[in-house]
Order: C-alpha cells, then sequence, then structure tokens
C-alpha cells in the first residue's frame, strides 16, 4: 500500500508539474520479458503453494530473479530513476548473497507492522519464503529489514535500506514516464525538441 502511494503521488506531481499521459505510449523499456520474468519468479515465491513447491529451492530462484531483475535495469540504465533503482536493488542483492539467499529480517519490525504471524513463523523456523531470522549469526544486517516507518502502522513493512532507495528509483521511474525528456523509445532518448519537430 506506501508502495503504490507513493508511486501515484510520483505520477501526481509529475503531471501537475508539466507531465502530459500521452507521454506514455512513446515509453519504451528494454529486455521487457526479463523484467516481466523476474516478477513471476517473485510472486511465485510468495505465494504459500510457491513457496511450498519449491521448498529449499526458494533461496536459489530468488537469487535468479533478482540476478534477471538487474539484467533488466542495465539494459534500461539510462531511463530517468533506474540508475537509483539498481542502486537500491544491489544493496539488497549485496545482503541477500552474503545470507545464503535470504534477506535478514528482524521480527519485531515485523510485529511493529501487523505481520505477527509471520514473526512468529520467522522466530520459530529461523526463516520463512526468502528472509531469514536476523541475528548474530547472519551478515550485514545494517542492510536488512528493520527499518519501520510508524507513521504507516500496518500498511507499512519492514524495509532495508536497498527498499528505499529502490523505491526512490520507482517514484523516479513514475514522474519520467510521462514526461518527454525522460522517455526512451527504441533505443534512444527523445527529448522535447523532437517532440516539437513531430508537430511541425
Amino acid at each position: 500500500m506506501f508502495v503504490l502511494a507513493v508511486l501515484i503521488a510520483a505520477l501526481i506531481i509529475s503531471l501537475l508539474t508539466g507531465g502530459r499521459l500521452r507521454h506514455i505510449e512513446n515509453f519504451r523499456l528494454r529486455a521487457l520479458p526479463l523484467g516481466i520474468g523476474a516478477f513471476v519468479v517473485q510472486v511465485l515465491i510468495f505465494t504459500p503453494r510457491g513457496e511450498s513447491l519449491l521448498g529449499a529451492l526458494v533461496p536459489a530462484f530468488y537469487v535468479l530473479s533478482l540476478v534477471m531483475l538487474i539484467a533488466f535495469l542495465l539494459a534500461n540504465l539510462k531511463v530517468f530513476g533506474v540508475p537509483i533503482l539498481l542502486v537500491g536493488l544491489l544493496l539488497n542483492v549485496i545482503v541477500i548473497g552474503a545470507n545464503g539467499g535470504r534477506m535478514p529480517a528482524n521480527p519485531q519490525a515485523l510485529i511493529a507492522t501487523g505481520q505477527s504471524s509471520a514473526a512468529e513463523r520467522l522466530v520459530r523456523d529461523g526463516h520463512a519464503a526468502n528472509v531469514v531470522l536476523m541475528g548474530s549469526q547472519t551478515k550485514l544486517n545494517f542492510l536488512g529489514d528493520y527499518i519501520v516507518l510508524p507513521i504507516l502502522g500496518d500498511f507499512g513493512s519492514a524495509y532495508s535500506i536497498g527498499d528505499l532507495v529502490a523505491l526512490v528509483g520507482e517514484a523516479a521511474l513514475v514522474f519520467g514516464m510521462v514526461r518527454t525528456d525522460a522517455t526512451i523509445q527504441t533505443g534512444s532518448i527523445k527529448d522535447g525538441s523532437s517532440e516539437t519537430r513531430r508537430r511541425a
């Protein structure tokens, strides 16, 4: 919910400051199947049935989805917002890679955001889906899921530094989608002057 609200706010701000919805039709992303594939894999991981099906392979598939996302973002590095998004993703990849394919999560942070059942499972089993219980045995905990935004209450989650950096990138991407100076089409950035020439 929080992420969606931020992205909607970014779109509204862009529209109020000169953006136009018609520019979306010229917005192009390269290697889109990679991005869609990564999304499908993560949806599978984050569902109880998918987690049960994959079992011990969850960390491997999680890392695979992250590698696919990195490749997708690198293919679109010139798109406004993508470099920031990539930095956030890489921060997450570093800590996930250091912890065997799972993100360290603080159960108290989960409880604070209304995810008591997930916290109980995490404490009981030591891991749940793509996360592992944060503790002295986990590495780079400062990059893990422990950040709570109290103002959000149950609408938030336990965030990592990488999550928040990536969210800034996602917001910038949405902001740029409706602006000609951030639009990629057939591999080249089209600016306002080219838009003017098309109208002439």
